[in-house]
């Protein structure tokens, strides 16, 4: 011997003490059972042959089949193939997945490791942290419990219990699911993650969290590279004081679009309204939204509701930042004591009015009371979502149907309505103001009342002129009902356009032109 010194100092130990000779003869060290784990280096053995181990201590270095394990100590069970190691446990397995930890368990014949406290598994840009893991060495896969970490470049991933698929780069997580990256947190009850491709997938109850929105999904996946989403059960948004929900939800944080398939809702949780649809679309940056495929608009009343329905509708923000809900175009609206038609709809919210206009050549009509209105331009004031006041801006009319062939009216350059639970009791005519009414003397009509003012006020009680007053240039005459001629029963522009309105809620779908100013229908 030239008195180097071995480079495996166990060896020597043993040869010195003649351990050495006892554990080859028992073949305990060095077992040739099938895939049986080589013990490569140790500063020092001793054989414990009550406990039917060799217990290695000191730079403990062995190998088993693709990985091997450096540690402090080592207690070799070569009949089962079986170890348990401490302290400053290193595993490296095929040159890529490294495993530390403080103690271990490791079967030899089903491979399967047992790694306890400060434990870490890095593979490539992946590292796990917990301090219980199973490993699986043979399909390389790891189960965690009592919490575990997995980081990689785009994300942090906290769960209760989890497994991380090496091979397939694979994470299954459980229970208590939080994941945070620089745009959004997200908290939920089960939950995939690709390492490669960055995609979470969502199998379970899912909460994201981001600035002033959240989102809530119970299956789909969200891609943490693109920042985009995409949701397909029980999904849910909430953005300042809306609340979104549609079967399907495609969510890009990177132009902060969120677009709504199927069965959309939006609610207005602060002024009751409610936005409705089959396809929508809702952009962050700007504060806006559009809904379409069966746009419905709900204004939420104490009692009855406003249901209004266009092609396309709007919610956008004004210059106060205010909500302003916008319909385009073919609107119609339905409520037991209020309905309408008109080419589109403007409402700001913060001022509970709605504005009703037409395109040239047409004009829009509300019917409020068993009255029928129209005019170029119509506004609705609102309270507590029903009709306060209405404003009818020129051109205004105003018809009230007695019969087949008699018809209360009322025409001027502008109007203003005035409504108490849902009745009209007052109109106020400002310009070239019109009147042709059929007063009754204790339920009996006794003549046609024709009159002209610049101003007047019309009183009314349970639908019925009961007064007017005029004020200004006033001319007027009483007809009775048998000398009134059929040219005199009508003022001019009159019609009566009571098959367009919409009788019932779902009558506000069905689609049709507006009236034209020229068009004269017989009553």
């Amino acid at each position: 011997m030239s008195g180097r010194p071995s480079p495996y100092p166990f060896v020597a130990y043993l040869k010195a003490t003649g351990l050495l000779v006892c554990l080859l003869v028992s073949g305990s060290l060095f077992s040739q059972q099938k895939a049986s784990i080589q013990i490569q280096h140790a500063d020092s053995a001793v054989l414990d042959v009550a406990g039917r181990r060799n217990i290695l201590l000191g730079h403990v270095r062995m190998r088993h089949d693709d990985f091997t394990m450096t540690c402090d100590t080592l207690y070799q069970y070569t009949e089962q193939n079986y170890i348990e190691a401490f302290g400053h446990i290193h595993i490296v397995q095929n040159d890529t997945l490294n495993l530390w930890g403080d103690r271990l368990t490791y079967d030899g014949n089903t491979r399967l490791v047992k790694i306890r406290q400060n434990v870490t598994l890095q593979n490539q840009e992946v590292v796990l942290t917990t301090h219980f893991l199973d490993y699986d060495a043979f399909g390389r896969i790891g189960h965690y419990f009592n919490e575990g970490t997995l980081k990689d470049d785009a994300s942090t991933l906290v769960s209760r219990t989890g497994y991380y698929y090496v091979d397939w780069d694979e994470a299954f997580f459980r229970d208590s699911v939080r994941v945070h990256t620089a745009e959004y947190d997200l908290h939920s009850d089960t939950l995939k993650y690709n390492t490669q491709s960055k995609i979470n997938t969502i199998v379970g109850p899912t909460t994201i969290y981001g600035e002033n929105r959240t989102l809530y999904s119970e299956d789909g996946w969200y891609n943490s590279l693109t920042s985009h989403a995409e949701l397909y059960k029980n999904n849910t948004l909430t953005y300042n004081e809306y609340l979104g929900k549609a079967d399907t939800m495609l969510v890009d944080s990177i132009t902060a679009t969120v677009v709504m398939k199927q069965n959309l809702h939006l609610y207005d949780t602060v002024n009751n309204v409610i936005v409705e649809g089959h396809y929508g679309e809702v952009y962050r940056n700007n504060d806006s939204a559009y809904v379409t495929i069966r746009a419905l608009l709900t204004l939420v009343g104490k009692q009855d509701s406003l249901f209004l329905h266009s092609d396309t509708l709007f919610v956008v923000k004004d210059t106060a930042g205010n909500n302003l809900l916008k319909a385009y175009h073919r609107v119609k609206f339905f409520n037991p004591e209020l309905q309408g038609i008109a080419d589109s709809m403007s409402f700001p919210v913060a001022d509970s009015t709605i504005y009703l206009y037409a395109k040239s050549g047409e004009f829009p009509i509300v019917w409020a009371a068993g009255n029928q209105m129209t005019s170029t331009t119509i506004r609705l004031l609102l309270s507590n979502n029903q009709i306060d006041r209405f404003y009818l801006n020129e051109k205004a009319m105003i018809v009230n149907r007695l019969d087949t062939t008699q018809y209360n009216q009322i025409k001027g350059k502008d109007m203003i309505g005035y409504m108490r639970n849902n009745e009209l009791y007052l109109v106020d005519v400002n310009g070239n103001g019109e009147t042709l009414y059929y007063p009754d003397d204790k339920g009996v009509i006794i003549g046609l009342n024709k009159a002209t003012s610049s101003y007047l006020k019309i009183y009314l009680r349970e639908r019925k002129v009961k007064d007017i007053v005029f004020i200004n240039s006033v001319e007027g005459n009483l007809t009775p009902t048998f000398l009134v001629a059929p040219e005199e029963r009508f003022l001019k522009d009159f019609m009566w356009l009571i098959e367009k309105k919409p009788a019932q809620k779902e009558d506000i779908f069905s689609s049709g032109p507006l009236p034209a100013e020229e068009t004269t229908p017989t009553p």
